[in-house]
């Protein structure tokens, strides 16, 4: 069994798409039908079975995508994948879009781990120096993990940065060896 590439199904979007605010708007409606096909198991049993007839299909994605308030080029894109039957690996072409749009836009995520929860000034700070640091925008997710005992973990694509306590004991004792 071959595995299954979304980059063709990725780059179509983003053509269609352009470059800039149209097609990060696109991202959201892509989340929405990944999200719900995900949620919902009965409805991707549904779009995947082979023993659904594709009219049965096209009816029942048709309603879910007016309750989703799906239009324009992704509504026809999601039916398109669908009559390609790729529906299931929604998640992968929503995921690949996101990192077309934002590589396209100049802009990196960032899972920031913390000790303990910053207040609002804090993170937009942490962000600011990201943004210095990598020359880019940073959208960063923040994320508890106790276990640094103090300061943050930053993980950019390959690229981390440990500027925890945890992190810097381990440094510590690799050096005492």
């Amino acid at each position: 069994m071959s595995k299954f590439r979304a980059a063709p199904y990725i780059k179509a979007l983003f053509e269609v798409a352009g470059n800039g605010g149209a097609a990060d708007a696109m991202t959201d409606s892509l989340d929405r039908v990944a999200q719900a096909l995900q949620e919902v198991p009965e409805f991707q049993r549904i779009m995947v079975s082979p023993l659904v007839l594709p009219e049965v299909k096209t009816r029942i994605l048709d309603q879910v995508l007016d309750t989703l308030e799906i239009t324009g080029p992704v509504r026809r894109f999601v039916f398109v994948v669908q009559s390609h039957y790729r529906l299931e690996h929604m998640d992968d072409i929503a995921a690949g879009f996101h990192s077309m749009v934002d590589r396209s836009l100049g802009r990196v995520h960032a899972r920031v781990e913390v000790a303990s929860a910053l207040d609002q000034s804090a993170q937009h700070a942490l962000v600011d120096a990201l943004e210095k640091v990598l020359a880019t925008v940073v959208v960063a997710d923040f994320v508890e993990t106790p276990e640094l005992l103090g300061g943050f973990r930053v993980q950019v694509g390959s690229k981390l940065f440990d500027g925890s306590l945890a992190g810097q004991l381990n440094q510590l004792g690799r050096g005492a060896l």
